[in-house]
C-alpha cells in the first residue's frame, strides 16, 4: 500500500486531527472525496484536498467537473511515466516491442494465443458499404466494419477474458482491412503494413513501417480518457465486446480526443506549403483558439510518447525537408507558450511526412485504442454491474 498515491485513512485523519468516524462524516457530507485502494477495500485521500479542507473548512468548487475515480490495474498515467501492468510502455516500445506485443502486454495474454493471419470477409453488400463509406469518412468505415463483425458473430455475448481477446485480435485485423488498398502491400505481412498500404501510396520502408507500428503501440491505452470511460460504461451494463468498441468509436472522433492529430497535421501541412511556420501557427491559433499538438490534461512536464514516436519519425524521414518544418513549428510555439508538445504533434508529423490524409491519425488512434477499450471491458466485466449510475442535481423549472 505504501506505493499507492494519496493518503491512507489513518494519515488523512491524522493530518486533519480528527477521528476516523469524523473523516468519513466529511466524506458523506461531500466535503472530502475518497477513492478505493488497489485492494478494493481500503480508502485513499487526495493530500491537496485534505489540506484545503484543513485550512478553509470546505471542499473546493468543482467547476462542473465530474469527480469519478475508477480503480484499475491496467495503466498508470502521470509525469513519472506511462506504465502498463507495472512496465514502462514507452521504454518497452523504444526497445523494440511491436504493436501486437504491446497489446498482449496490456491484455496479459497467456502464451499460445496467436493473432489471426486472415480474416473472413463480411457479406458483399456490407463490404461494399464499408468501402463506399471509407472514401468519405475512414472512421465511419471502422464503425460499420465493427457492426458487421458483431452481426456475423453468434458468440459475441461470451464475455470471458479469452473470448474478448479473441474478438479483439480478429476485430483489430478487420479494422485495418476495412479501408481500401491504396498502394502495394508490404512484405512480410504485418498489422502496420496492412494499415500503411491503406493510408498512403508512398512506398513502405522498414523504418517507415516501424514508425507506424510505434504509433500504434504507444496509443494502445492511456488511462480513463473520454472514449475509454465510455467503453467502461458500456461494459458495466454488460454490453458485448463489439458494442464496447462501438461506444469507444462514438467518442474517439472528437476534435479534442482521437481527431486531435488532424489539426496538427493540417498545421504542419500549411506551414510546409507556405514555407512560413510563424504565419501558419498564427492562422491556426486564430481559427482554433489553441495550438494543436501541444498541452495535455495529465502530463505537466512531458508527454513521453512524443519523444519516442518522434525518434522513429526522424529515423524514417530524417533526410526529408518536411522534417525541418515540424521543428520550425514546434519552436515557434515553444517560444510563445509553455505547453508541452504531445503525441498528437508527433502523429501529425508522421501522417504528413508519409503522405497520408489528415484523417489518418484518427484511424491509427482508433485502431490502437480498440485494444485499450477491450482491456478495460475485461476489467469492468469483473466488477459489480450497473455501477455507473451517477446522481443528477435538477436545476430546471419547478
Amino acid at each position: 500500500m505504501a506505493d499507492e498515491p494519496g493518503l491512507s485513512t489513518a494519515e488523512a485523519a491524522a493530518r486533519l486531527g480528527v477521528k476516523r468516524e469524523t473523516l468519513y462524516a466529511y466524506v458523506s457530507r461531500g466535503l472530502l472525496a475518497r477513492t478505493l485502494g488497489a485492494d478494493g477495500r481500503s480508502s485513499r485521500f487526495d493530500p491537496g484536498e485534505v489540506d484545503r479542507l484543513l485550512h478553509t473548512g470546505r471542499r473546493p468548487p468543482s467547476d462542473g467537473e465530474l469527480r469519478t475515480v475508477i480503480a484499475t490495474g491496467l495503466t498508470r498515467v502521470d509525469d513519472a511515466g506511462l506504465l502498463v501492468r507495472g512496465r514502462d510502455l514507452v521504454a518497452e516500445v523504444s526497445a523494440g516491442a511491436t504493436f501486437p506485443q504491446a497489446v498482449d502486454l496490456l491484455w496479459a495474454s497467456p502464451p499460445g494465443e496467436t493473432w489471426p493471419s486472415a480474416i473472413e470477409e463480411a457479406d458483399p453488400a456490407g463490404a461494399a458499404a464499408v468501402a463506399a463509406t471509407a472514401a468519405r469518412s475512414p472512421l465511419d468505415a471502422l464503425r460499420i466494419a465493427t457492426a458487421l463483425r458483431s452481426a456475423a458473430d453468434p458468440l459475441r455475448h461470451d464475455l470471458s477474458p479469452r473470448s474478448v481477446r479473441a474478438v479483439g485480435r480478429s476485430l483489430i485485423v478487420a479494422l485495418c482491412r476495412a479501408l481500401p488498398v491504396r498502394g502495394p502491400e508490404p512484405e512480410p505481412a504485418t498489422l502496420a503494413g496492412e494499415l500503411w498500404c491503406r493510408l498512403t501510396t508512398e512506398p513502405a520502408t522498414p523504418a517507415r513501417l516501424r514508425a507506424l507500428d510505434t504509433a500504434l503501440a504507444l496509443l494502445v491505452d492511456h488511462g480513463l480518457a473520454g472514449s475509454t470511460f465510455a467503453a467502461r460504461i458500456a461494459a458495466s451494463v454488460r454490453a458485448d465486446p463489439y458494442s464496447v468498441v462501438a461506444a469507444g468509436l462514438a467518442v474517439v472522433g472528437g476534435t479534442l480526443h482521437g481527431a486531435a492529430s488532424g489539426a496538427a497535421h493540417e498545421l504542419l501541412a500549411e506551414a510546409a506549403a507556405t514555407g512560413d511556420a510563424t504565419t501558419a501557427v498564427g492562422a491556426v491559433r486564430r481559427r482554433l483558439g489553441r495550438f494543436p499538438g501541444f498541452g495535455h490534461t495529465v502530463y505537466r512536464e512531458q508527454d513521453p510518447r512524443y519523444g519516442a514516436l518522434m525518434a522513429r519519425v526522424v529515423d524514417a524521414w530524417g533526410a526529408e525537408p518536411g522534417l525541418v518544418t515540424v521543428y520550425r513549428v514546434r519552436d515557434v510555439i515553444s517560444q510563445r507558450n509553455d505547453a508541452i508538445p504531445n503525441i498528437d504533434l508527433a502523429l501529425g508529423a508522421l501522417t504528413v511526412l508519409a503522405g497520408m490524409p489528415a484523417e489518418a491519425g484518427e484511424v491509427v488512434f482508433a485502431i490502437a485504442r480498440t485494444a485499450g477499450w477491450l482491456a478495460h471491458a475485461v476489467e469492468e466485466y469483473e466488477e459489480q454491474p450497473l455501477r455507473f449510475r451517477t446522481r443528477e442535481r435538477y436545476t430546471g423549472p419547478r
